[in-house]
């Protein structure tokens, strides 16, 4: 059985936990807090000192994006066209993109400056606003619903859905939910990936970060 190791938040483990439950092969959610991350990681137990890691069959992986890939190969969301597959990376590497411009809010210590900044990066003609459009304009041409315009559901669409919608889940200062509204194209995207008969099923329970993956999340936003 494969083993997810990580802190109970979504953060970077969230792709990968989706990733395996789409294959539909047995698996185990472990979360840890604080402590139990120290004890791994002196127990030597993590290869580079961080989390998430993954145990698999054949030994422990570790970094999100190595994690994420092996996930999405056994559950069959890598294209075996190399030409989609390299469109499918291409996307993944765009949103990869957007946390070069928004973890260093982080380190804001000062609550209005962060939020001030995060906003700028939603502003018209701001980073992230971009890269947003970006996306619809992929949505907007693809002709499945899919934003690597694959024939099913790809590992573009695992990391789109979870990084896109999670940052206006409530948890990050200066962003919230109404801030999506002005991507129509979007929000028709979240309802389509949320309605997955496979995604609806696995959100289907009271979490206070996860809501923002649920079928109409932000109807009432």
């Amino acid at each position: 059985m494969h083993e997810l190791i990580y802190f109970e938040s979504p953060g970077y483990a969230e792709p990968t936990r989706l990733c395996l439950e789409l294959s539909g092969l047995p698996w185990k959610n472990t979360t840890v807090e604080w402590d139990g991350y120290q004890e791994l990681k002196n127990n030597g137990e993590l290869p580079w000192g961080y989390l998430p890691v993954l145990k698999t069959p054949s030994g422990t992986i570790a970094e999100s994006g190595a994690l994420m890939r092996y996930a999405a190969t056994i559950a069959g969301l890598e294209p075996e066209d190399l030409y989609m597959r390299g469109k499918v990376d291409e996307i993944i590497e765009l949103i990869n993109g957007w946390r070069v411009h928004f973890t260093p809010t982080f380190y804001i210590e000062d609550i209005d400056e962060k939020a001030a900044a995060r906003k700028a990066l939603f502003a018209e003609g701001g980073k992230i606003d971009l890269g947003l459009k970006d996306l619809e304009s992929l949505i907007a041409s693809s002709t499945t619903g899919w934003v690597a315009n694959t024939e099913n559901i790809s590992l573009a669409d695992v990391k789109a859905f979870l990084n896109i919608f999670m940052m206006f889940s409530g948890q990050f200062d200066g962003i919230d939910a109404s801030m999506i509204q002005p991507y129509p194209a979007l929000l028709e995207y979240h309802n389509h990936v949320a309605n997955e008969p496979r995604i609806k099923s696995y959100y289907d329970r009271d979490d206070d970060l996860r809501w923002v993956f649920k079928p109409g999340a932000f109807d009432n936003n």
